[in-house]
């Protein structure tokens, strides 16, 4: 099953994140829409986030100003619809996860490629998608993983879960397109 159209930026297969952050003992994480390195600059590292405003992950991040990027290690595509299907709203997406928690409470998901705790310089608010631009303030890495890659997540996962991903994509998208800002 195919879950995206074919188009450009369809062609690429990239690495898939979960974003998780933290407010006043309360926990959230998703799937990240995109999250990329922002700089050059190996001592000052920037990263972009892209994520939707309708999430409570992104209600959190916008309280306490920081998040963590979960990079996501081969055989971890079990968390692609614990994360991207399921509201932290409604459930708590860390029962039976053991995370490891930063200082100000972030959880860091088990068994990743690494992590990195992020403090938001700036965000650009595109009304369906916020960018946060933030800079990297604690990272670490486990170089013994492979990253997960959507291609190899998306073909790991039964169809009735590609068919829930794709579902709940096309009503997102549909949703979207109302929330979207002109950029002129």
């Amino acid at each position: 099953m195919t879950l995206f159209p074919v188009q450009f930026f369809n062609l690429t297969d990239h690495e898939i994140y979960v974003i998780t952050a933290a407010h006043n003992g309360h926990m959230s994480g998703q799937v990240a829409t995109w999250v990329m390195l922002t700089t050059l600059v190996t001592d000052q590292m920037r990263v972009t986030a892209s994520l939707s405003p309708l999430n409570a992950t992104c209600e959190l991040i916008h309280q306490s100003r920081c998040f963590v990027v979960n990079l996501l290690a081969e055989g971890q595509h079990q968390w692609l619809p614990h994360f991207g299907l399921q509201s932290s709203r409604e459930i708590n997406k860390f029962a039976g996860i053991t995370p490891q928690l930063t200082d100000t409470g972030i959880p860091i998901l088990p068994g990743t490629c690494g992590w990195a705790l992020c403090h938001i310089g700036h965000q650009v608010d595109l009304g369906d998608r916020i960018l946060y631009i933030a800079d990297v303030i604690a990272q670490e890495l486990s170089p013994d993983r492979t990253p997960l890659r959507k291609n190899a997540a998306f073909a790991a996962l039964p169809a009735d879960v590609m068919q829930a991903l794709a579902t709940k994509r096309v009503a997102d998208a549909h949703r979207d397109r109302q929330l979207m800002k002109p950029l002129s």
